[in-house]
């Protein structure tokens, strides 16, 4: 019987990780429609924040409890998986042709990353440097509201809309994070009950599990030919992880900095956040050379992370 009701979860969250993910998408394509803007903008602001507003949440909690190290690993592992795992996979399955606009958020999103390394090196982010990640990610608002948005041009029977599709992106978003919640617990619970060793569950299913939201919403939107919203959502989501995923926690407890993260885990982050910008810089594609180099990298972390020479608290 709770073989037949894990099976069953299972199954539940699958269904809305899919039907979520492809609401969502269609959601973020008719918001880019009426705003007149790029669907990867959208992809970037909206979807990005629908998809890591419960993890930004959860990191806060942590902080607050004292275990502000959760929150710098949740955000860290996500953002690494987000382009080597999630990007590589979407790329995989077709290469993903994207807007001019990407180059430049790629590389804000190297810029904000290379500097969030540098304040981890003495070991501490302190409340005032995680006071200016938050401040930079509202100086990256304000930016792309002032240069691509005109809100003017909206016509008054085209505002209700836009903020009916909102609320459906924000719905959806829960909906995948749902789905996501009950496909992983359901998923360990099966690996646990055919014997499969804990660390290779941890590294796998509980790892990957915080992105699989953005794994089901970068998928769907590959197979559906919007590659826009495909690689806005993972350049957004690791904005977000790095600035305010960080910067909050640190607000509310300075972080205590891993020597390893310093060390592994932000190199290797840095490393495949270039990989993605030079390939973006070049040709404005993640092509399957890319993602091959994307999960090669990836799979070179997962051994160090099974072998215990990386620690990502949480």
């Amino acid at each position: 019987m709770e073989v037949a009701i894990v099976t069953a979860v299972f199954i539940l969250g699958l269904i809305l990780l899919i039907k979520g993910s492809d609401i969502f998408v269609n959601a973020a394509t008719r918001i880019a429609e009426t705003f007149g803007v790029s669907e990867f903008l959208i992809a970037l602001v909206l979807a990005s924040i629908a998809t890591t507003l419960p993890e930004a949440t959860v990191s806060a909690i942590s902080s607050y409890k004292g275990n502000s190290g959760i929150a710098l690993g949740n955000a860290v592992g996500s953002a690494l998986a987000n382009i080597a795992l999630i990007l590589g996979i979407s790329a995989m399955i077709t290469p993903l042709k994207v807007d001019e606009v990407a180059n430049e958020n790629s590389l804000i999103m190297l810029g904000v990353t290379l500097y969030a390394w540098l304040l981890m090196i003495n070991g501490e982010i302190s409340r005032i440097e995680g006071l200016t990640l938050v401040l930079i990610y509202g100086a990256f608002l304000y930016y792309l509201y002032r240069k691509h948005v005109k809100l003017e041009e909206i016509e008054e029977e085209s505002r209700g809309n836009v903020i009916k599709d909102i609320a459906i992106l924000f719905l959806s978003g829960g909906m995948v994070i749902l789905g996501a919640e009950l496909v992983v617990d359901s998923a360990v619970k099966i690996a646990r009950g055919a014997g499969i060793p804990e660390v290779v569950i941890g590294v796998t299913l509980v790892s990957i599990g915080t992105s699989l939201p953005e794994l089901a919403n970068s998928l769907t939107a590959a197979l559906k030919g919007i590659h826009n919203v495909s690689v806005g959502n993972i350049i957004g989501a690791d904005i977000i992880d790095i600035l305010m995923v960080i910067g909050i926690a640190s607000i509310i407890r300075p972080i205590k900095v891993d020597p390893s993260i310093v060390k592994v885990t932000m190199p290797i982050t840095v490393l495949v956040m270039a990989i993605l910008t030079v390939s973006l810089f070049r040709n404005n594609k993640v092509g399957r050379k890319t993602a091959v180099t994307l999960l090669l990298v990836y799979s070179i972390f997962l051994y160090l992370l099974a072998q215990g020479k990386v620690y990502i608290p949480g």
